[in-house]
């Protein structure tokens, strides 16, 4: 009964994402479980370089995942100082080092870092200045200061507090009846007005079957839509086709609970999942994701990835995950 109890009231608290931090070319944050990440970023003044992210679970013996991204060449080894590191290709981009035993040391402590091609030619820098306080700052979140695990400041003590619970959102039973259609009439009315024409408000709107008594609507906003930021307004239709705003647990990406804004929304109707996601510039290299499940009453937010800094990295960090179970 008390873990029942314990599982309720972690299901119910409000999201509460964890936050990034930037120490210089560097950028770290944890989500609500602390696994953690940090990457290097371009400097501002050179988007010629390399970036590099460093990944940690919260776990007492998780291990080390690290990988290079660089724009241009196939580096076979990184060169940190005076250490010579391989590196393996990835099959889905990227290049890792051959063995990560003691990797965040170094880079931590490094002056330079350069990848090199396989003639020993520098192709691309990666800046080490802010690494050693983003490894450390995992460190500090997921408790291993002072521990034989750490990856920077390491000590005697071999405990390491277990990570804090995710959250459980459970998924709302699927339904295979059609969504209600509305007229485009009632479609317009919903839409409101946004400065376009009418040629423009024909943009087609998405009806998608959420569970056996409700529906979800989205419909285009063209006028508040950017080059790369395309908006929509989202409703739940009960299968009358009475439409109400769609209520999000989160204001991640909607403002409030209540507002219906969002940005480049997506449906998957296998995954049965809301996916938004807001670019901060159009190379992608900064914004926020979102996944959302339906409840039955609500959508959920599962997932959060963000990346606060526009400085050439598409490596999202996560700062939110939640543990999604099926209605039964």
């Amino acid at each position: 009964m008390l873990e029942l109890l314990v599982i309720a009231a972690v299901a119910a608290a409000a999201p509460a994402p964890g936050e990034l931090k930037t120490f210089k070319d560097w950028t770290v944050g944890c989500d609500n479980g602390l696994a953690c990440q940090a990457v290097a970023l371009m400097p501002e003044n050179n988007f010629e370089t390399a970036t590099l992210v460093i990944k940690r679970g919260p776990e007492a013996n998780a291990p080390l995942e690290a990988w290079f991204n660089v724009r241009e060449g196939a580096p076979a080894a990184v060169e940190i100082d005076a250490r010579r590191v391989p590196l393996v290709a990835l099959k889905d981009g990227g290049y890792a080092p051959r063995a990560t035993a003691g990797f965040a040391a170094l880079i931590a402590d490094a002056r330079a870092i350069h990848l090199l091609d396989k003639g020993s030619k520098r192709i691309a820098p990666v800046s080490a200045v802010g690494a050693g306080a983003a490894l450390l700052y995992i460190d500090d979140k997921q408790r291993r200061v002072g521990t034989t695990s750490a990856l920077v400041r390491r000590g005697a003590a071999k405990r390491v507090p277990p990570p804090p619970a995710l959250p459980v959102v459970t998924v709302a039973l699927p339904s295979a009846a059609k969504p209600p259609q509305l007229s485009s009439t009632a479609i317009a009315r919903l839409r409101g007005e946004d400065g376009c024409g009418e040629a423009d408000r024909e943009q087609a709107s998405e009806t998608h079957r959420l569970d056996a008594s409700a529906s979800l609507l989205m419909i285009p906003l063209a006028c508040a839509s950017g080059a790369y930021n395309f908006a929509s307004k989202a409703y739940t239709l009960d299968n009358r086709g009475r439409a109400t705003p769609a209520r999000f647990d989160s204001d991640s990406t909607t403002g409030d609970g209540n507002n219906t804004f969002l940005f480049n929304a997506d449906w998957d109707p296998v995954t049965r999942r809301l996916a938004t996601f807001f670019k901060g510039r159009g190379l992608g290299d900064c914004g926020s994701g979102h996944s959302w499940a339906w409840d039955g009453a609500r959508f959920r937010l599962v997932k959060q990835e963000v990346m606060g800094e526009c400085r050439g990295s598409t490596d999202y960090i996560t700062t939110w995950r939640a543990r999604v179970v099926d209605r039964r």
